[in-house]
């Protein structure tokens, strides 16, 4: 019965450490705060994470006079066919944060649930000064959606990142910058 007690205990403490070391999804980035990160040269955007539990919590901070958004391939395929995207823009100075897949191999990405997903944003918040995002959310690893992009510590993907000079997420695509990161991994 001791032996119980006590491994009941140490999973009470190791479950307390896991759930502190989440970041706080505040729209403010901290020093520490993640694990780890990525900054892409070309676009300037770096990507942060941590990996608590079943919970991926990233933070993606950029210049840009619009919206910024982040996605995920799981293996090339034709262009952006089956990528699975989160867009970020102001409306009313108020977040919106979109969880969108690429139905098309070109073109504008449509919501989750227009594609029988849902939106898999757990929290979200950003902060957005002098053209420059700082944007945390959270979600699950694994969504158990075909829009959704299955991720893993270590499992290779394709990174997608963009940014437009309008809030419009709407703005037509010639007018955004994109960048494709191959052999990405959590």
């Amino acid at each position: 019965m001791e032996k119980i007690k006590g491994l009941l205990w140490f999973g009470m403490v190791a479950l307390g450490l896991a759930l502190a070391q989440a970041p706080k999804v505040d729209g403010k980035i901290a020093a520490g705060e993640y694990a780890k990160s990525y900054k892409h040269e070309k676009s300037g955007i770096t990507l942060y994470w941590s990996i608590v539990g079943d919970t991926l919590y990233l933070a993606l901070e950029g210049e840009s006079k619009g919206w910024i958004g982040v996605g995920f391939l799981s293996e090339k395929t034709n262009k952006k066919q089956g990528a699975d995207q989160y867009l970020f823009y102001l409306e009313g100075g108020k977040l919106v944060a979109l969880d969108m897949y690429q139905t098309k191999r070109t073109g504008a990405p449509v919501p989750d649930d227009k594609e029988g997903g849902k939106n898999s944003i757990l929290a979200s918040a950003a902060t957005y000064e002098g053209g420059r995002w700082s944007v945390e959310w959270s979600r699950k690893l694994k969504t158990g959606e075909p829009t959704d992009v299955d991720l893993a510590a270590g499992r290779k993907l394709i990174l997608l990142l963009a940014h437009a000079e309008k809030m419009d997420p709407k703005e037509e695509h010639k007018k955004t910058e994109r960048w494709y990161v191959e052999d990405f991994a959590f």
